[in-house]
């Protein structure tokens, strides 16, 4: 299916989080946040899994490549 969303990062700390998506989007990339709201109302939340940064499907392993090249991840986190 076409369009369907990939997380292709989790973040424990939201600044982290919209650092990558705005890097991501400065280059063409349409990103969303899953599980946004969550982690700002429990400062737990990353136990239950942190914030997820998405992509589309098509464009994940772009995105993904983005990420390692700006720093934001390595290649072993997809390892």
């Amino acid at each position: 299916m076409q369009n369907e969303l990939i997380t292709i990062q989790v973040f424990t700390f939201q600044p982290d989080l919209f650092l990558a998506k705005s890097f991501l989007e400065s280059e063409g990339i349409e990103c969303f946040v899953k599980d946004e709201m969550i982690s700002q109302v429990l400062q737990f939340a990353s136990a239950l899994g942190g914030c997820k940064l998405q992509v589309r499907e098509e464009d994940a392993e772009k995105a993904i490549q983005l990420l390692i090249e700006g720093g934001f991840a390595t290649a072993e986190d997809y390892g």
